[in-house]
């Protein structure tokens, strides 16, 4: 188990058991306030017509991050680095990662740093 690890989306979305794949568990789970964001829209999308059971799973997914941070200060180096296989969300979570130099947990298979550990799920 990991002490601590950034979440991108998609991780965060499988860290919350809200969408399946390879659980990496952590103490600690970090995440970008922007990503919330990507999570509300992907969990109304997903349980269109049941708003009150998209409210909950993004309730869950909130409560299992222990610090959110703000994203405009890597917003630019993140559009910078974003790409046809990385997109900003991940961009983002990759660099708010290595800043604190703790692994990242990603859906996202194209990711890669030779500065912290890439956890897919």
């Amino acid at each position: 188990m990991q002490a601590s690890a950034v979440v991108d989306a998609g991780g965060l979305l499988v860290v919350t058991g809200l969408l399946e794949g390879d659980i990496h568990e952590a103490n600690e789970v970090l995440a970008l306030d922007a990503t919330a964001l990507l999570v509300a829209e992907y969990l109304v999308l997903r349980n269109e017509g049941a708003p009150v059971r998209a409210q909950r799973d993004f309730g869950m997914a909130l409560r299992t991050v222990a610090e959110w941070f703000p994203v405009r200060t890597l917003a630019v180096g993140a559009a910078l680095v974003a790409s046809e296989d990385m997109d900003i969300d991940t961009a983002a979570a990759l660099t708010l990662a290595e800043s604190l130099t703790v692994p990242l947990v990603t859906k996202n298979k194209e990711v890669a740093s030779d500065r912290i550990a890439v956890l897919r799920c």
